[in-house]
């Protein structure tokens, strides 16, 4: 069994002041840009499910939303310009290890 964890950033306290502000929602990436950087996540990230990701990580990153005219579009969330995480419609969360925090993996 492999001891791979997903842990919180080195900083425990969350900053309020970003929380209380809406989310950056980016759109500037073309298809082929968007298709990229998803076939990163998708080959180094681990898959977490719906309901593993705290919202208050969430609440803290900048969303890429895909650039399709389907509504249940893959977002990806991207913390100081880093991807944290991607959401699919039919698979769930999946989370770039170290870069945010996966509560049913927590010890």
């Amino acid at each position: 069994m492999s001891d791979i964890r997903i842990v919180a950033q080195a900083t425990s306290v969350v900053n309020v002041t970003s929380l209380a502000e809406a989310s950056q929602v980016v759109d500037e990436l073309t298809a082929g840009q968007f298709s990229d950087l998803h076939e990163h996540i998708c080959n180094s990230a681990t898959i977490a499910g719906f309901s593993a990701v705290p919202w208050e990580e969430l609440g803290m990153c900048d969303v890429i939303i895909e650039p399709t005219e389907e509504p249940e579009a893959t977002r990806i969330y991207v913390r100081d310009g880093w991807p944290v995480a991607a959401m699919e419609f039919d698979v769930g969360y999946r989370l770039v290890p170290g870069m945010i925090t996966n509560r049913w993996q927590q010890n």
